[in-house]
């Protein structure tokens, strides 16, 4: 089987580089890092905490995003990240026994490789899939894949869950991302795990 991973929330525990971010971007933020992802993962996105929490304007919202994109893969903020807990383990025996992707909307494919490196993870995966911003995960995951083929795509988002129902593939979310169950399950994965080391094969 060719199983392809999202990054960010789903192997990488990405959210204290997010809200770090956010507040070295944002002087005025009082959200704790609790409250800040509790309004995330209930679908809040910055535009509307910068728009209705602290009354930015949209050319200000624009500006943030703006420099938000320039910012977030730069070293001094992927130092903050973290694999989720047990993953490289779980990694290393999966890649006996199936072709391991990452398929990641990264702009930057040598920030991933960097990570990979620091956490031992190179040699567990076929291929690392980068989108840079400039193909969709489908366009990159089709070229991976052979008619009748059988995969698993799996994810902390919406989009991953609709991107490998474009395949047929079995589709399983997990929790340890930037999406609750309640709004994970409107996307109906096969599929609900609290981590990739629940899912069973």
């Amino acid at each position: 089987m060719k199983i392809f991973f999202d990054l960010d929330g789903t192997l990488i525990d990405s959210k204290k580089r997010l809200y770090n971010l956010f507040c070295d971007l944002v002087q005025e933020n009082d959200l704790s890092y609790d409250e800040y992802w509790n309004l995330k993962m209930n679908k809040v996105s910055n535009y509307d905490i910068l728009k209705d929490k602290y009354n930015y304007s949209s050319d200000k919202v624009e500006n943030f995003r703006s420099i938000w994109m320039s910012k977030i893969e730069q070293r001094k903020y992927l130092k903050y990240d973290i694999p989720i807990p047990g993953v490289g383990n779980f990694l290393r025996s999966l890649s006996n026994k199936h072709d391991l992707y990452v398929v990641t909307a990264r702009q930057n494919k040598e920030g991933v490789l960097w990570q990979f490196n620091r956490f031992g993870w190179m040699n567990f995966f076929k291929n690392v899939l980068v989108t840079e911003q400039k193909r969709t995960k489908i366009q990159l995951i089709i070229e991976k894949v052979e008619q009748n083929e059988e995969i698993m795509v799996v994810g902390d988002t919406g989009k991953d869950i609709i991107c490998g129902k474009s395949f047929d593939a079995k589709t399983v979310a997990v929790l340890t991302g930037f999406l609750n169950y309640q709004n994970l399950v409107e996307y109906k994965p096969d599929v609900i795990v609290d981590s990739v080391l629940d899912i069973k094969i």
